[in-house]
């Protein structure tokens, strides 16, 4: 008797999981940048970023809204509001990173930004589904001008370290051949 009320429990459960399995959203977003491959901006400059929002295998049209949960002081977004996203299909999601012209090299600004499917119930009032997010860092790093300056040195300076180890090396040479000159010559009792 036992037996059958576990395997009735179990068959309940097994059938309620492939029910709510049925209703996987394929809600994602694509990004050219990520936690292992950060923005890189340099201070002052500005720079429109696209976030893609797809709806690939889903079982309906999606609407979607954006909100940043971090890094607000240096992104905004351009399409803001409701983006409908078909389904299987994909929609780009502009935003720009503006990073202050006081920013020192080195800084990471983190960035954060979270897509939220909004769905609309018989009533007419709004509802917030699923969300999917991205992060990334934002790294402020020397401009162009800046780094092709820096590289112009930087041969200088190989170039001088080279020179000195290579003069120190000739006195090490010298004092050493005069030394054995020194002891060769000296005669032997």
């Amino acid at each position: 008797m036992k037996t059958n009320k576990t395997y009735i429990e179990t068959g309940i459960l097994i059938v309620f999981i492939i029910l709510l399995t049925s209703y996987v959203s394929a809600f994602g977003i694509g990004c050219a940048y990520y936690r292992e491959h950060p923005l890189e901006i340099s201070p002052g400059e500005t720079k429109d970023i696209i976030f893609n929002l797809q709806n690939m295998p889903g079982p309906e049209d999606i609407t979607a809204r954006g909100s940043i949960t971090k890094g607000s002081e240096i992104l905004e977004l351009i399409d803001s509001g409701d983006i409908f996203i078909p389904v299987r299909g994909s929609i780009d999601v502009k935003a720009r990173v503006s990073i202050p012209v006081d920013a020192k090299i080195g800084d990471i600004y983190p960035i954060e930004i979270t897509f939220t499917a909004v769905t609309e119930s018989e009533t007419g009032t709004f509802g917030f589904g699923s969300s999917v997010g991205r992060g990334f860092d934002v790294i402020v790093v020397p401009t162009a001008e800046e780094r092709a300056r820096l590289a112009e040195q930087k041969p200088i300076t190989s170039w001088i370290i080279y020179l000195i180890i290579g003069i120190a090396i000739l006195i090490i040479l010298v004092i050493w051949f005069i030394k054995k000159r020194k002891t060769s010559s000296s005669p032997k009792k």
